[in-house]
């Protein structure tokens, strides 16, 4: 039993350490889920965001990404 014991709280410290790294993130995902649902003709931005070789980034959700 103790051996089980042992083994939940690790798993419980590993969840606690995987949602604090990962809350916030999650977090604004669901944001831009729910702006996407309530507000479905709206682009966002129009501003170009240029990546450091010059090309233009792409929004994926709240970041923009570079094509490398």
């Amino acid at each position: 039993m103790v051996e089980y014991a042992i083994i939940l709280v690790l798993v419980g410290c590993i969840c606690i350490g995987v949602v604090a790294v990962t809350g916030n993130q999650v977090t604004m995902t669901f944001q831009d889920i729910q702006e996407a649902l309530m507000n479905p003709g709206d682009t966002g931005t129009t501003d170009v965001i240029t990546c450091p070789d010059g090309t233009p980034a792409v929004l994926h959700g709240h970041k923009y990404h570079c094509h490398h």
